[in-house]
């Protein structure tokens, strides 16, 4: 596999995934939330490379992604409904990402989870991450992490 550029990979992936499944964009970098109500997901794949991602945004911005990729009302919004679309942005998200890498393998994505914000299911267990991004969106900021699992 050549080295791959995968904060470059981030940026197109969630341009590409915001637009065509959420009917939003990414207005520019963002600075990670630090307060407030927060929602994050995570998955792990599986092929070569084997890895993490994550994605963690605003409430608010959860709310207003939730609506437009469901077709509802922000106000008619379940709180499971809403956290049922952070797992499957992040599930969109990585699949993107991962049919992206020059591998010849297949990819298994396991099925996403929300998880507490900041805890090491988010932040890759202390590894440093393969690349982190955050980009400002309508209600918020979306941070999208992917970690990968060092080569034997």
């Amino acid at each position: 596999m050549t080295e791959l550029n995968f904060d470059q990979l981030l940026s197109g992936t969630v341009d590409s995934v915001l637009e065509t499944m959420f009917f939003s964009a990414a207005w520019g970098p963002g600075e990670p939330e630090t307060g407030g109500a927060v929602l994050a997901s995570r998955l792990a794949f599986h092929g070569r490379p084997c890895g993490t991602f994550a994605v963690c945004l605003s409430e608010p911005a959860a709310r207003l992604l939730a609506a437009a990729f469901l077709g509802e009302d922000v106000e008619a919004l379940t709180d499971s409904q809403i956290g049922q679309v952070v797992c499957e942005l992040a599930n969109m998200l990585c699949g993107s990402l991962v049919s992206k890498l020059e591998s010849e393998e297949s990819f298994d994505l396991a099925p996403p989870e929300l998880v507490p914000f900041g805890s090491e299911t988010t932040t890759g267990f202390g590894a440093p991450p393969a690349a982190r991004q955050s980009f400002e969106i309508e209600g918020g900021v979306l941070t999208v992490t992917l970690h990968l699992e060092a080569v034997a």
